[in-house]
């Protein structure tokens, strides 16, 4: 079968090869058109045209010309982590809806993983990138910065870097949130289990947590225990089984697989929530509901950050102005798990 041309195209909707490329190349804009000089109606017959014939454009060769992919790319720690693949959906929609396609790739909380990732969308001449940082990651985000593509930290912070957005969450509210409610129900000795991430939402999340603590006076119970990604399973079937002998009336879990990783231990050894031990975890999911109390949990507004991570990486690319660093607050999903 014969390719068809941009020739094509403009021979049938009988118009200038130079009016079909406007309309090719053209971006959508805010208000829902697309941004090239062209009448709605003529655009709207030529892409009619376009699809019917099965035109492709050539974005290779229209990005050699332009300077632009109309592509961005998105790398998460994880893609398949409950978070990064509910922020990813609304990050994806927002970027079609400004023209760009998304690339995803996962660091897997590795700096050379990272640096490799990096490396392979800027081969694709992407106009901007949306980042977690992992630790040791700087080098690996350094070279998009000096390679003048615009860069958006999403969810996690990361000192040194300038020039940069920001779409975060403010994980110190966070952790004061989650311990005062449980403070609130009336426990003291709130405990965390937390990961040896490095990564500045831990870090920030602890920091709230031990000013709600040291505020309620009761800074003498401060304990969190440490884990890794690998140890997790062996390391949270300890710590909530110590927990329990010191006579830890409640834990406050930040990340989803912690709360997950400390639920299925609970399973496993006849533990009840809050009977035994009360718990505060992070993120939504399902299986929140699925137990006998259903577990208090904070809430990240995941639309939010997709969405206005996108929105400060488009305005960076297109040099408009607006905020570059936002800061969006946490909310609480009460349950049973807090009870007291």
């Amino acid at each position: 079968m014969k390719k068809v041309t941009i020739k094509d195209v403009a021979r049938e909707a009988g118009v200038s090869v130079t009016l079909v490329s406007f309309v090719m190349n053209a971006k959508m804009g805010k208000d829902g058109r697309l941004d090239c000089p062209v009448k709605p109606e003529t655009a709207a017959r030529v892409l009619k045209v376009a699809r019917k014939l099965g035109y492709r454009r050539n974005a290779a060769a229209a990005s050699l010309r332009s300077g632009r992919s109309n592509t961005i790319a998105v790398i998460p720690t994880d893609i398949s982590n409950k978070f990064f693949a509910g922020i990813s959906r609304y990050i994806e929609d927002k970027a079609f809806s400004y023209g760009y396609t998304v690339l995803f790739g996962s660091s897997e909380e590795s700096a050379e993983r990272l640096d490799a990732v990096m490396d392979t969308v800027l081969a694709y001449n992407i106009d901007g990138v949306i980042v977690a940082p992992v630790q040791g990651g700087m080098p690996a985000i350094s070279k998009a910065i000096n390679s003048n593509i615009p860069v958006v930290l999403l969810d996690r912070d990361m000192e040194g870097l300038e020039d940069v957005g920001k779409v975060l969450l403010d994980d110190v509210e966070a952790g004061k949130m989650a311990t005062n409610h449980l403070l609130g129900k009336g426990y003291k000795k709130i405990e965390m289990i937390s990961y040896t991430l490095g990564i500045s939402t831990i870090k920030e999340r602890e920091e709230g947590y031990k000013v709600a603590m040291k505020e309620a006076g009761f800074e003498e119970n401060i304990n969190i225990q440490y884990t890794t990604y690998g140890d997790a399973k062996a390391d949270v079937a300890h710590f909530v089984k110590d927990a329990i002998a010191r006579g830890v009336e409640a834990l406050f879990l930040p990340t989803y697989s912690v709360c997950a990783q400390t639920l299925a231990v609970m399973k496993e050894n006849g533990i009840k929530t809050p009977k035994d031990l009360a718990l505060v975890g992070f993120d939504e999911s399902d299986v929140y509901s699925l137990y006998e109390n259903s577990v208090a949990h904070i809430v990240q507004p995941l639309r939010e950050l997709g969405e206005k991570s996108v929105q400060v990486l488009r305005n960076m690319i297109e040099k408009e102005p607006g905020e570059t660093t936002i800061i969006l607050k946490p909310s609480l999903m009460d349950g049973g798990s807090a009870d007291k």
